[in-house]
């Protein structure tokens, strides 16, 4: 294979260079491999290097242990040997590479199993009997092999759909189509040597580990960055899930769950109040008064209904930018901006009056019972004096109902409250 020391000796630390990178490779890989899980095909990518690196290990033993030129009798059964591992390796190397690549475009598990082993071993036996112990000859025979798997990673690569085409898919299908370039290449350089046109085959010989080791670390980083894009994608769907159910957990602590409304950690937080604290407005009280009735005489269940119930009247009042907080077990709040108690007062006094009865039994009907009080604000610095005053209120309004004077009418507070009794 060497045509002079010069030559043997550059051609032999090409060799130390590339089973250096390809341990390397193995070790990155492994350390990789700790922090990606259910990925066969980068498993079949490690797997893939490590016999890489035997092959070439086994390269370096024999021009160790059995230095040019050779020797008679044992020396050459342990040639045999090396050359077995040495093509056996490269051999399974290039079959793992394809097996990696088929595993991450499709899928796949495996490309043939035993039927892909037994014709590997076969033909590393043929080849290591064809080339009659010759180095040269043995490169030969494996270059048919490197080219069609090469080639075929390099395939599954660039015809991946437009939307798994990333910076990582092509730096590998090019560092595929670079290596099988040139292991066609060293077909012809190899089968050259020692015919009239071996001149320039011997220059590409005597350097064929240098490109190799070129060509596999940016197979190598293409394939990491093949990894890590992967691993992007996992972590971005994660924080995708994370999102979501942050969103959940945040509705879930700011919307009361039984009427869908905002509850009062909502208004702690500022939660809808933007058009509130940008402009006057009024605020109002609406306490259910009959809910501790229809709790004791039907059961919570059929109190829930009359807090639903009440709710969805009061939400079917507002505009988009108006709110309803649910203050209390029976308490809602309503902050409105832009308006006035009056006006407010004159609304929901209609609204209520025309309320349906809620059924709580089986041919038992309940009529929505309701207090309301209102306060007016001009600024966000009142909101709070507003619904402490409106609060007042209808403690104020819900104490005149219940005098004996007072009939089962709609009561109009003229000025900052308000009070509805059906």
């Amino acid at each position: 294979m060497f045509d002079g020391d010069l030559t043997a000796v550059v051609s032999f630390i090409g060799v130390l260079l590339q089973l250096s990178g390809e341990l390397l490779l193995v070790v990155l890989f492994m350390l990789l491999r700790r922090f990606v899980l259910r990925r066969a095909y980068f498993g079949a990518w490690t797997l893939a290097w490590a016999f890489g690196a035997v092959a070439i290990g086994a390269l370096v033993m024999r021009y160790v242990l059995i230095p040019p030129p050779l020797a008679p009798g044992e020396d050459r059964v342990l040639l045999a040997a090396l050359y077995v591992i040495y093509q056996g390796g490269k051999l399974a190397s290039f079959g793992l590479l394809v097996a990696g690549t088929a595993a991450y475009v499709t899928g796949a598990r495996s490309l043939g199993g035993k039927a892909v082993i037994a014709f590997g071993a076969l033909y590393t036996l043929a080849s290591v009997a064809g080339s009659r112990l010759d180095l040269n000859q043995l490169v030969v025979w494996q270059a048919p092999v490197a080219v069609v798997t090469l080639g075929a990673c390099s395939a599954l690569l660039f015809t991946l759909p437009r939307s798994r085409r990333t910076l990582g898919s092509m730096a590998g299908g090019g560092a595929f189509a670079g290596l099988a370039i040139l292991w066609l290449l060293y077909g012809i350089a190899f089968a050259a040597i020692g015919t009239p046109f071996a001149g320039w085959a011997r220059v590409l010989v005597g350097l064929n580990t240098y490109f190799d080791l070129m060509l596999n670390t940016a197979l190598g980083f293409a394939m990491v960055v093949l990894l890590m894009e992967d691993a992007k994608r996992e972590v971005d769907d994660a924080q995708a899930e994370l999102r979501v159910a942050h969103d959940q957990l945040k509705r879930s602590a700011l919307y009361d769950t039984l009427t869908d409304s905002l509850n009062r950690r909502a208004f702690a937080q500022g939660v809808g109040l933007e058009m509130a604290r940008g402009t006057f407005g009024t605020v109002v009280i609406a306490d259910v008064d009959n809910l501790k009735a229809v709790n004791d005489a039907h059961g919570h269940a059929a109190g829930d209904r009359l807090i639903r119930h009440c709710a969805d009247l009061l939400r079917s009042a507002l505009r988009p930018y108006d709110k309803l907080y649910r203050w209390g077990g029976d308490e809602f709040l309503l902050v409105i901006p832009s308006a006035r108690g009056g006006d407010v007062a004159l609304r929901l006094n209609e609204l209520l009056g025309r309320a349906d009865t809620i059924e709580v039994a089986a041919g038992q009907s309940v009529q929505l019972a309701v207090s309301l009080g209102a306060a007016d604000y001009t600024s966000a610095e009142q909101l709070d004096a507003a619904i402490q005053a409106a609060d007042e209120d209808m403690y104020r309004n819900k104490q005149f109902r219940k005098s004996p004077n007072v009939g089962m009418r709609a009561i109009n507070i003229p000025s900052r409250s308000i009070s509805l009794i059906p």
